[in-house]
This record gives structure tokens, C-alpha cells and sequence, in this order.
């Protein structure tokens, strides 16, 4: 396992669990903390951190792709979690889904593959396997 796949995995766990928190937070705060568009957004961080965290810690080929994906999800989480100013939990779920953001990022550029956008060159071929799906030009 790479120094950089063990970061991302570290980092990307921690994000997730502190995402789960703040899910459970946000649901007994109630109003705009529990707005559906703000937990949906904690679950996608969540669970998209939980499958970079899995993927870092069997260093796949795949890692970089995902890792893209995790950045943007964990860099909209932060900024729907900044909305609620002076809120100490939700400054604690912003930073840590920036740091893993940052991690993420890490890896993208160790993999040659920051500024590809999401799912770079790397995930072509999915379109492509099995059954009757057909691949995109």
C-alpha cells in the first residue's frame, strides 16, 4: 500500500465517520439543519468516503477515479456545512470533508490524474462490459 493510499484511507474514514455524526446531529437539531438537501448531501459524503476508504486500503487501480469523485462530493459537503455559521459541529464535519478533499487530491496528482475531472481516462472502459450495454464514443 502506497504512503498515499494509506493517507486517503485514513483521512477519508474519518470523514465519513464524522459525516455519520453530523447526520445524526443535523436530524435531532431539527429546521434547517435537517433540510433534506443538506443530509442527503452528509449521506453522499459519507458513503462515497466509505467506498475511497476501501479502495485506498487495497490501493486500486481504480483509487484516483473514485478519489475524484470524493473531492467534489466532500468539497460540496464542506460548503453546505460552512451555511451554518457559528455551529460548532458543522465547522468540525466542514473541515474534515476539506482535508479529505485535499487527500483526495493527493492521490489524483500521484496517479497523474489532477484536472481529468471526474472518473478520468482510467474508468473508459466501463461503459463497455458486459451485457448488452453498449460503449460510448
Amino acid at each position: 500500500m502506497t504512503q498515499a493510499s494509506q493517507h486517503v484511507a485514513r483521512t477519508t474514514q474519518d470523514c465519513e465517520a464524522i459525516c455519520v455524526q453530523t447526520i445524526q446531529y443535523c436530524l435531532e437539531m431539527g429546521g434547517n439543519h435537517a433540510a433534506p438537501q443538506h443530509v442527503q448531501l452528509l449521506q453522499d459524503c459519507a458513503d462515497i468516503c466509505e467506498t475511497t476508504t476501501k479502495l485506498g486500503l487495497r490501493s486500486s487501480p481504480q483509487l484516483a477515479d473514485i478519489a475524484s469523485a470524493c473531492a467534489t462530493v466532500c468539497d460540496l459537503c464542506a460548503a453546505s456545512c460552512e451555511r451554518h455559521a457559528g455551529d460548532p459541529q458543522m465547522k468540525a464535519c466542514a473541515n474534515q470533508c476539506y482535508v479529505c478533499a485535499a487527500a483526495c487530491r493527493q492521490v489524483m496528482s500521484s496517479a497523474g490524474r489532477l484536472g481529468e475531472g471526474n472518473f478520468g481516462a482510467g474508468s473508459q472502459g466501463l461503459a463497455g462490459s458486459g451485457g448488452s450495454h453498449q460503449r460510448t464514443p
